[in-house]
């Protein structure tokens, strides 16, 4: 299967979230709808970026953080301003994020990105961690439950991935990349049954995406279900052929590698 996992790109200055190699989705946690003294000075700060003056952007973004702690788009601004200025990436990043923590204790901007450079740098318990301050700050915000539920499937803690990924449906329905999250860490329980009804939800969601068409391939072939396995293989395919390659070395297809089907499928 395909699991979304995180990453980092310093050169465009974005952060990302990666459904593997085949999409790449810009995290842009700066809301469209904010107070317009915050979104003013958002757009003052991006403008002084541009025009080269990271340290009076970074003042711009301080004073937010200081007075509005759940405002994710300045840890974001501040962040990549620093990053630049910042060659060793991410393990200087979290150092930075941590200083800043000190000062801003209850930021749950800071600890979200925190943890989301912890995960990608492979400190799982010290993502873990922050992720359990972020739910105990807002424990209503489905966003902190998807991070301690990626950061739990790398963990191989499948169950209580699940768990994680499970809250996060309850609290918002809505996103479809999170029922194949849920997906994925049911198959890695053995609950197929369970992964294909979730999945479902997101491909109902998102039928335009080709991960979850690609997923319900990979666990109808782990049900033994060959058919119904080869018809979404196909239609994930024709969505996007770079999956061509990928199933070719999955071994979540390998009661489909003798198969013709198959074989034409991924020559």
């Amino acid at each position: 299967m395909v699991f979304f996992v995180k990453a980092i790109n310093t050169e465009g200055n974005t952060l990302y979230a990666a459904h593997a190699k085949y999409t790449t989705t810009p995290m842009n946690f700066i809301p469209s709808m904010l107070d317009d003294t915050v979104k003013t000075a958002l757009q003052k700060a991006e403008a002084l970026v541009r025009e080269g003056k990271p340290t009076e952007a970074s003042k711009i973004y301080n004073n937010i953080m200081k007075n509005h702690p759940d405002n994710k788009g300045a840890v974001q601004g501040w962040l990549m301003v620093n990053m630049k200025r910042s060659p060793t990436g991410e393990k200087d990043a979290i150092h930075q994020l941590d200083s800043l923590g000190r000062i801003y204790p209850d930021n749950t901007g800071i600890l979200f990105f925190k943890a989301f450079l912890e995960a990608e740098f492979g400190l799982n318990e010290e993502a873990l961690r922050d992720a359990n301050k972020l739910i105990e700050l807002q424990p209503d915000t489905s966003l902190n439950y998807i991070a301690k539920g990626q950061v739990l499937y790398a963990m191989e803690k499948y169950e209580e991935a699940f768990k994680a990924f499970d809250k996060a449906t309850s609290l918002d329905p809505t996103r479809s990349d999170v029922w194949g999250m849920k997906a994925s860490a049911l198959a890695k329980t053995g609950r197929f049954d369970e992964a294909v009804a979730a999945i479902n939800k997101g491909i109902d969601m998102d039928p335009q995406n080709p991960v979850n068409f690609y997923n319900r391939a990979c666990l109808y072939s782990l049900k033994g279900d060959n058919a119904s396995a080869l018809a979404d293989l196909e239609k994930a395919i024709s969505m996007n052929p770079a999956f061509k390659q990928h199933a070719r070395n999955d071994t979540d297809f390998k009661n489909l590698s003798n198969e013709e089907g198959f074989k034409k499928l991924t020559e």
